[in-house]
């Protein structure tokens, strides 16, 4: 077998496989999750920020417990979703010779005589299943039990929000969940479930749609990794690249990884494929130096566009650059103004007192209207008010952007 390369190793573009999988420990996430999948009739709601490894822990978990799981990804129409689901269960093929008899009594209900073994899939037949008035919900389900699929993973689930049918496929996904959860409960057999996952926000709205179905669902967050959790990500890729991290890149990454399982893996890669191009498998943070540019070009196109749109072009001072810096240099995810006037006076100290910096609001505005940089909670010009990152990976971008100016600045 050929020596993997680091692009095989870290794999910030994709979920990564089982043996580069960081065990999520922490506040035994990992463990609740696995319980959740296990326990008959209960349907899954997995939330957290955008690259904390959602889909990573799902596909993880059922390959692993040996629960076979259909993944789709959210955006399309309910029906859309539903019929790429089928087809990974029962074949393209026989979908769409099932589509192509069920103009009269619905896809519904042809797939479920299909499954119930009165047809076989040959166009031009002209078999009748009005006695199947099923929805396309059951027929799923009902494909899913006798396939033996145990989950149907419905993933960014945030895909959906600004779509013209958002609202529609929601309720349908509720009743999708209701469907699964209420065959566990008539059957009393080990029936499949629906695992979502999606952003906090978006997550939260889906279970609301519902208050009897959200009694049915385990609601689990997941948290950005822990240090010890990203820490793993390193071991693991240096067993398999034969390299070592040493101590201060390694501190480094997990740092400036703030959390996130794709920063680390975006590091780590740059990183060891450049110690090992010049012929070292010691990997130091010169490494990570030399490597930054390449990096900021890696990082997601929506946070770089975002950024470059936001930053003025001229001015001594660049305010709401400044504001975005002063809030990435912050230890808390949410902020009050009073502590980005703090912040940002350590960063340009010429300007005296906090008291004379009311005016940065001025430069917040349009951060959160017009750029979706920042967000808040609270009432406007409310002490309680607070601000974050819009987009949760936006800190550790602002965070590279000011690593790369100070190196400049030092000629490095």
């Amino acid at each position: 077998m050929a020596k993997p390369t680091p692009e095989d190793v870290f794999t910030p573009a994709r979920p990564v496989g089982d043996d580069m999988f960081a065990t999520r420990e922490y506040e035994h996430l990992q463990d609740r999750v696995e319980a959740a999948l296990r326990e008959q009739g209960r349907q899954v709601v997995l939330f957290g920020l955008t690259g904390v490894g959602k889909t990573s822990l799902v596909g993880y978990l059922c390959r692993n417990r040996r629960i076979p799981y259909v993944r789709v990804e959210c955006g399309p129409t309910f029906e859309a979703m539903m019929r790429e689901a089928l087809a990974k269960v029962v074949g393209n093929e026989e979908i769409e010779s099932i589509e192509s008899q069920s103009t009269e009594v619905g896809i519904g209900a042809t797939l479920y005589g299909l499954l119930r073994g009165d047809l076989k899939a040959k166009s031009g037949t002209d078999t009748k299943f009005e006695r199947y008035p099923v929805s396309l919900a059951t027929a799923v389900a009902e494909a899913f039990r006798l396939k033996k699929k145990k989950v149907l993973f419905l993933d960014n689930y945030e895909n959906l929000l600004g779509k013209h049918h958002e609202q529609e496929t929601s309720r349908a996904l509720v009743e999708l969940m209701k469907s699964f959860a209420d065959r566990a409960a008539e059957t009393g057999t080990d029936t499949p479930k629906v695992v979502v996952a999606g952003i906090p926000a978006v997550s939260e709205a889906l279970i609301m749609l519902d208050s009897a179905t959200s009694r049915r669902i385990a609601q689990v967050e997941v948290p950005r990794m822990a240090d010890a959790e990203l820490d793993q990500i390193l071991t693991r890729g240096e067993e398999k690249l034969g390299i070592k991290f040493e101590g201060l890149l390694r501190d480094r990454i997990i740092q400036s990884s703030d959390g996130f399982p794709y920063y680390a893996h975006m590091f780590a890669l740059h990183c060891s494929r450049r110690a090992i191009h010049a012929g070292r498998t010691n990997v130091m943070i010169d490494d990570f130096d030399a490597s930054l540019a390449s990096i900021l070009a890696d990082c997601d196109l929506e946070l770089r566009t975002a950024y470059e749109a936001a930053v003025e072009t001229t001015g001594k001072v660049q305010m709401r650059k400044s504001v975005m810096e002063a809030i990435a240099t912050l230890n808390d995810l949410e902020v009050p103004f009073k502590a980005i006037r703090e912040s940002f006076l350590k960063l340009h100290p010429e300007y005296g007192s906090i008291d004379k910096l009311n005016f940065l609001s001025t430069s917040i505005t349009p951060l959160k209207d017009t750029y979706r940089i920042l967000t808040d909670s609270g009432k406007p010009k409310s002490p309680n008010n607070k601000y974050r990152f819009f987009n949760p990976l936006m800190r550790g971008y602002v965070r590279l952007r000011m690593l790369n100016e100070t190196q400049g600045n030092l000629g490095i």
